[in-house]
């Protein structure tokens, strides 16, 4: 993640008329990320109002808006987002400001619309940033609050610490547990074939080293109906019966 700083250096030069490439040279910075930066904040002013922006909210208010049963789309995106979170999402912070990322392939641009599309659902006011890098994009957005919206967050990766969702976090997934599997899904799970005796057969898969994210999966398909088997690995969740396969073909569908 670049530093404040370095956006400011990059909208300084801009505004003096210095053609993108040229910052790029000058600041040793790729041009992607020039432009990146250029798209998102416009200039300094721009800049600052982003800044401010992410000042001004209060976490209560904040949570109280995603927590409130009568915000039905924002407990989806939420819900939906919580999931995508788990599997692909980190949170790093700078000049008190953090920035949620997750980074998805490239490969299914569906995927990386949807989640942009709850992120801004869930922070409407806040600026919804695409870095394209290497085979796969990141969807970023700076919110001064983002650990209380998803405390699951802390230093280290996720498999080596415990992931438990909030009592609030809960509800939401009890409420919307299609929305949840599928954030799980389109970061962490793949619709393939499994070959029985010569055969193959379609089957919904799941993969992640953590076993707390695992098993909230495990949850998740409980809460659906779905019939769910791990395999001999340990870290793969398995759904190959025939009508839970139809089933998730209709509501979630392979990725793209």
């Amino acid at each position: 993640m670049r530093t404040y700083e370095e956006y400011e250096e990059i909208l300084k030069l801009w505004e003096l008329g210095i053609s993108k490439k040229r910052i790029s040279v000058v600041m040793q910075i790729p041009r992607r990320t020039v432009i990146d930066c250029i798209q998102r904040y416009g200039s300094m002013k721009g800049l600052e109002e982003n800044r401010e922006r992410a000042s001004r909210s209060k976490p209560d208010e904040v949570l109280a808006r995603i927590r409130d049963p009568q915000n039905v789309q924002v407990q989806q995106a939420y819900a939906y987002l919580l999931g995508i979170y788990l599997g692909d999402g980190s949170i790093v912070v700078n000049r008190k400001v953090y920035r949620l990322r997750v980074t998805l392939d490239k490969k299914y641009p569906n995927i990386i619309n949807t989640c942009m599309q709850a992120i801004q659902t869930v922070l409407p006011e806040n600026k919804v940033g695409l870095v394209a890098r290497e085979g796969c994009y990141d969807v970023s957005c700076h919110h001064k609050f983002w650990p209380d919206l998803f405390p699951q967050h802390g230093e280290g990766a996720k498999h080596l610490r415990q992931i438990k969702l909030e009592e609030w976090q809960l509800q939401i997934v009890d409420k919307y547990p299609l929305e949840f599997f599928r954030g799980l899904f389109h970061s962490d799970g793949s619709r393939d074939r499994n070959v029985v005796k010569g055969r193959e057969y379609p089957r919904y898969a799941f993969t992640n080293l953590s076993q707390d994210i695992r098993q909230l999966y495990c949850y998740t398909c409980n809460l659906l109906g779905l019939h769910w088997t791990v395999a001999t690995n340990g870290r793969n969740i398995n759904i190959a019966r025939r009508a839970d396969v139809e089933y998730l073909d209709r509501v979630v569908g392979p990725k793209s």
